[in-house]
């Protein structure tokens, strides 16, 4: 089964492309729909390691033992889709840490219930793994942030070579322009 089938009945026939439009899942055997997308051909074998190895990562980050990027390649590639303030493609690990990661966390570092992930489903196809998860927290201001997200990370070797992630960003502007990093 492709990654587009699989995403298809998770949104109930539909794929968000890029640009955040919803089009039509089609069968298997059509086209891809190009270098911004999140499917591709595969033979369907799921790597277990690769699983393995991004679940332990959202466990160490759900535990506040580690961080989901400690599993991300120096040279990643990683997408945001949508139109958040922060939707655009990172080329390596430090401009998504710089950009993303290191002004999110600060969002949260005052707080006594930092955001934390908790996952629904990860699923994986070759050697795509996707997680869908939905994270909380209490932001610095004292109130809380809840988004639901679904991570599309493609594995080398044990690292997240590309990935797309997928969120709500309305919910995501209001924190990002609510609350100031502290750092």
């Amino acid at each position: 089964m492709e990654i587009r089938t699989i995403l298809g009945s998770m949104l109930g026939g539909f794929i968000v492309a890029a640009g955040a439009v919803a089009i039509p899942v089609a069968p298997a055997s059509a086209g891809t729909l190009g270098e911004a997308a999140i499917t591709r051909e595969s033979s369907g074998k799921c790597s277990e390691t690769d699983r393995r190895i991004v679940r332990q990562a959202f466990d160490a980050w759900r535990k506040g033992t580690g961080s989901v990027t400690d599993v991300f390649a120096p040279d990643i590639v990683w997408r945001i889709e949508g139109r958040s303030l922060i939707s655009k493609v990172y080329r390596g690990k430090q401009q998504f840490m710089n950009e993303v990661m290191l002004p999110f966390v600060a969002r949260f570092d005052k707080s006594p219930y930092p955001f934390r992930p908790s996952i629904n489903a990860v699923l994986c196809e070759g050697d795509t793994v996707i997680v869908y998860w939905d994270g909380r927290g209490i932001a610095n201001d004292g109130r809380p942030y809840e988004n639901s997200y679904a991570w599309f990370m493609k594995m080398r070797n044990g690292k997240v070579v590309y990935g797309t992630a997928f969120y709500d960003s309305i919910a995501f502007n209001d924190l990002w322009t609510r609350v100031r990093p502290s750092r």
